[in-house]
């Protein structure tokens, strides 16, 4: 996954210290866009996203971690540290214990195996979500199963952070909360997340909804600031997958 996020992790902790600071906390919202090219970003293709640029802040050199891989981006974009820190040098790693002993960590009861065998939590850096919800903020982590669970990797119970990747309230996913399920069943949308597909426009459709129509109003009617990150599967599952090809020559 091409991240355009080596700064990134600056980015949020600059725009969420002083939001824990004020007097008057701001809501925060962070949206990953798994894979999305800078040049991408153009007013014809992505006129939401430029107009957010181009009136924002531009990091105008970013780059990604290295390996450029979703979970070692996602652990930097978490906690604010290099993978030296964190060990989450790929995702998949040779861990040392376990049947088999190689874990991977777009999954998310390999990350709780991980948390159990290093203390708790495998990172050993307190993520930016975690330091909003140890603050007083309502928070909420959606998207791809994996990267998603790791801004906020030690709350798996369903009573603090709201997490709603594309595995929740299956056997492979992390506990959620009886009356966000009740939410999403109410706002007449399924209670799990539809399967992967190429274009993934029904999952990622899926997400929003989930997050515009049931996540974002909770985390308002909670009365607290609020702190929330979404992360995107896409481009990056659709360039994955495409299967356009080149020719050259007859």
């Amino acid at each position: 996954s091409l991240l355009r996020s080596a700064v990134l992790a600056a980015l949020l902790a600059t725009t969420l210290q002083p939001a824990l600071a004020a007097d008057k906390p701001h809501n925060v919202l962070i949206f990953v866009a798994d894979g999305l090219r800078y040049v991408s970003v153009t007013p014809k293709s992505a006129p939401t996203l430029w107009r957010i640029k181009s009136q924002g802040v531009d990091f105008t050199n970013s780059h990604s971690l290295y390996p450029t891989i979703t979970t070692v981006n996602a652990s930097a974009i978490a906690t604010g540290h290099y993978i030296g820190d964190t060990g989450n040098f790929g995702n998949a790693i040779f861990s040392g214990f376990g049947t088999p002993p190689v874990i991977g960590f777009e999954d998310d009861k390999a990350l709780g195996e991980m948390n159990d065998h290093f203390g708790g939590n495998y990172l050993n850096e307190t993520s930016l979500i975690a330091a909003a919800r140890e603050a007083g903020f309502a928070t909420a982590v959606m998207g791809k199963v994996g990267p998603t669970a790791i801004q906020d990797v030690t709350q798996r119970d369903g009573k603090g952070t709201i997490v709603v990747d594309d595995a929740f309230n299956t056997e492979e996913g992390i506990t959620v909360a009886p009356d966000v399920l009740d939410a999403i069943k109410a706002a007449g949308l399924d209670s799990t997340a539809p399967k992967v597909d190429a274009p993934n426009t029904k999952q990622q459709q899926y997400m929003i909804s989930v997050a515009t129509k049931v996540v974002l109003p909770k985390l308002v009617a909670s009365g607290k600031p609020f702190a929330m990150l979404f992360w995107s599967r896409d481009p990056d599952l659709s360039q994955h997958i495409q299967t356009d090809k080149t020719i050259n020559g007859p």
